[in-house]
């Protein structure tokens, strides 16, 4: 009696109550078919699931298990890498299995079956295969026939023309899979449109290194054979961290490796990009969801058939479908779109460095503001510093000015720009060298007001004022996405004295223009690039200087490297600043820092100016100094004060419902269940705060509360919040949602 095998598997449902592997039987069809990672379809209570298989085993764990159905794909979606890490990933975010499982999978990927196709491979030479053909043929004449007919082709046949020539159905191949002679295995149909991507100009060539990237070179080559894996380059803004990205991609390749590159959004690293494309134009692929589905899953597939060895993308692109990993580079990586916004709410770098040990990869990792937990690794042994202080070059760091907005009120200034700014845009539009203006808020404005009552126009269903758009004229909501007409009269009071307060975008638009009429004017926000093509078009433009002024959200702040830019001016440096979050002095230095780093990079000299309305504030006195060191020093002393991430861990649990005493009622549950479950446990060295309103009190007609988990190795009490949170979600089904965000990058 042939062996039996049985295969455990993860329910393609999002819900706590099936979050583990169940295990089925792999009926003696699919044996040989079915591997770690492959798609099925399983009988479930009463119906039929899709499920993934996660473990396979010879020996039955629980008694009289149900056959899985059949295979919903002709090789396996999912790596076996992949399994082990959403595994990894559930339990560190706080996800179920199946939500990291999806994170894996290849996009599009309901079109695998039309793109694959099933082909059987003989395991021995032909003359053997002829010989087995000839000894089976009286007892087992089909099987003979497809021995027979793979040993006459010498090479694998797709099934579709083997069952053809031999009128065998699959029950004949059960028998040859199991005894050894033949396997089966997905082939790729060829003729993809992205096969050989087109690369417009040349070859990029390799540029000579400084002093500084000569030794930080060393020590990254050095790493391919050492112990020493994961880097942090340090750099101020142009000085050459790119370059030293490539080198260490042309050095992985030569090692028979793959590189994996990540940019926190696609938009902003154009010169990468083109970088990268001219480079490695063979090997090149990119993963985003810009793509359209088709593009993104033929882009998927060249990567998973080894035909692209370097591979660029978001977020998302640390799933990528690489073997053999020997470069991970993650670019920018103290940027916020990094972390994941849903469950599972990951980090890039977290996956980069499970990713990176798995394969015994370089982990390079770069910014000139780096975030303060991968700054202090390098303080220990989990990654290595590496420096560079000068712009490649010899160009300078641009001059700095911060002007307060304070004096320019009391001078009867109300104009948006100081004088100061004002002077200096005239002076380089008379030189005929660009400008950029940065603002953190899109729109005109940032809301619209009654002067009479008083009353905000606010969201019907988030806690938040409307943005007031001038082109077309509407209130927005930024949360949820509410859109409504600008209002004439006041809602309340029925007054017409109706204004707008606060900065965005189109208002700063539309003062250059007033200003400098004439002068060409381009807008980078998320309004004015939805369009796709957009983007490209309003970069080429301030690239072949056809326009003067570049007017932008954080969008231009950093991966811009324009040598005809002089100027930056920084409109409102302190929008960031307030918000209630601990990371907010952290955020508005890394912002300051990159937005002034814009400036500069050509041959004549750069300069910034910072308007602002806190000119004391440390973060901003750093960034106007270049300093990283003393707004280092200063953030973690006010860190370990109350402590906050680095020096420790912090667990932020989302209660929500649409009715608000039912989810501050939930939320004072699980706060009273976790205190007890802590205190069985004896941990006298965590913080639970709350439940209180959350700062964005109200979203999407949900009303919010938050609970804080502080401490360090906060990862040990996983099971005690799944538990809790898991048994007062049954109790209350769905009316109650519940997020748990593990080292959360927003606390709104």
């Amino acid at each position: 009696m042939a062996a039996e095998l049985y295969a455990r598997v993860i329910l393609d449902m999002v819900s706590n109550a099936v979050d583990r592997p169940f295990q089925y039987t792999v009926p003696s069809h699919l044996i040989g078919k079915i591997e770690v990672g492959s798609r099925v379809l399983v009988p479930f209570r009463s119906r039929q699931m899709v499920a993934y298989v996660v473990a396979l085993d010879t020996e039955p764990l629980i008694n009289n298990t149900r056959d899985i159905i059949d295979i919903q794909d002709p090789f396996p979606v999912l790596q076996p890498e992949f399994v082990e890490l959403s595994y990894w990933l559930s339990r560190r975010f706080f996800s179920r299995w199946i939500e990291s499982i999806h994170l894996c999978l290849p996009p599009a990927g309901e079109k695998a079956k039309a793109r694959h196709v099933e082909k059987v491979l003989p395991l021995f030479p032909p003359e053997i295969m002829r010989e087995e053909s000839a000894r089976i043929k009286s007892k087992a004449f089909r099987q003979a026939l497809i021995l027979e007919h793979l040993a006459l082709a010498g090479e694998g046949l797709p099934w579709t023309v083997l069952k053809a020539k031999t009128g065998a159905g699959r029950q004949s191949l059960v028998p040859l899979i199991k005894r050894g002679w033949l396997k089966i295995e997905a082939v790729p149909i060829e003729g993809l449109s992205w096969d050989k991507p087109q690369v417009e100009g040349t070859i990029s060539k390799k540029l000579s290194l400084t002093r500084e990237q000569e030794a930080a070179w060393r020590e990254i080559k050095e790493g391919f054979a050492g112990r020493q894996k994961q880097f942090l380059i340090f750099g101020v803004t142009g000085s050459g961290k790119t370059e030293l990205y490539l080198r260490a991609a042309e050095e992985a390749l030569k090692r028979g490796r793959t590189v994996l590159f990540l940019v926190p959004e696609i938009a902003l690293t154009p010169q990468i990009i083109e970088q990268l494309k001219t480079r490695f134009p063979d090997s090149f692929a990119l993963l985003h969801s810009s793509l359209s589905p088709r593009e993104r899953y033929e882009q998927w597939l060249r990567v998973k058939r080894g035909e692209a060895r370097v591979v660029l993308g978001t977020r998302s692109a640390v799933f990528a479908p690489l073997s053999n990993i020997g470069l991970i580079v993650m670019d920018e990586e103290h940027e916020n779109t990094y972390k994941q916004s849903d469950s599972p709410r990951y980090h890039t770098r977290d996956v980069a460095r499970w990713r990176a040990a798995y394969h015994d990869a370089v982990l390079l990792m770069g910014s000139a503001t780096p975030s303060l937990e991968t700054f202090l690794d390098t303080r220990g042994k989990k990654a290595k510093l590496l420096t560079l202080t000068r712009r490649v070059e010899g160009h300078r760091l641009p001059d700095v000015e911060v002007v307060d907005m304070r004096r320019e009120f009391s001078a009867g200034n109300r104009g948006i720009f100081s004088r100061s700014l004002r002077k200096a845009m005239e002076e380089t539009l008379h030189r005929r060298e660009q400008i950029m203006l940065f603002l953190n808020r899109r729109g005109f404005a940032g809301f619209q007001l009654c002067r009479q009552c008083g009353l905000v126009l606010k969201c019907p269903s988030c806690d938040v004022s409307l943005t007031y758009h001038s082109s077309p004229e509407h209130l927005q909501c930024h949360y949820c996405g509410y859109r409504r007409a600008a209002l004439q009269f006041c809602p309340q009071c029925k007054s017409r004295y109706l204004r707008t307060f606060g900065l965005g975008t189109q208002k700063v638009e539309r003062e250059v223009q007033n200003i400098f009429p004439g002068v060409e004017v381009v807008r980078m926000d998320s309004d004015t690039t939805a369009v796709r093509g957009a983007y490209d078009r309003i970069w080429s433009s301030f690239k072949e200087k056809r326009a003067s002024v570049l007017i932008g959200t954080q969008m231009i702040a950093k991966g811009f490297d324009f040598p005809g830019v002089t100027l930056v001016g920084i409109v409102a440096a302190d929008i960031t600043l307030h918000l209630p979050d601990f990371r907010a002095g952290e955020r508005t230095f890394q912002l300051l820092s990159q937005a002034a780093g814009r400036s500069g990079r050509g041959a004549q000299r750069g300069r910034v100016i910072i308007q602002t309305f806190t000119p004391w504030h440390y973060s901003i006195k750093a960034a106007a100094e270049h300093s990283y060191k003393d707004f280092l020093q200063e953030e973690l002393k006010r860190r370990k004060l109350l402590l906050y991430p680095p020096f420790s861990e912090i667990i932020l649990i989302n209660c929500s419902s649409l009715q608000e005493p039912k989810a501050r009622l939930f939320a004072g549950k699980v706060k009273a269940a976790l205190a007890e479950s802590l205190s069985i446990f004896g941990e006298k060295e965590t913080e639970l705060l709350g439940p209180s309103p959350a700062p964005l009190f109200k979203i999407k007609d949900r009303f919010r509360y938050q609970l804080i988990f502080k401490g360090t190795g906060l990862q040990q009490y996983a099971g005690i919040i799944r538990d809790v949170v898991w048994r007062f979600s049954q109790e209350t089904g769905e009316e109650i949602r519940v997020t748990v965000d593990f080292n959360p990058v927003m606390m709104l």
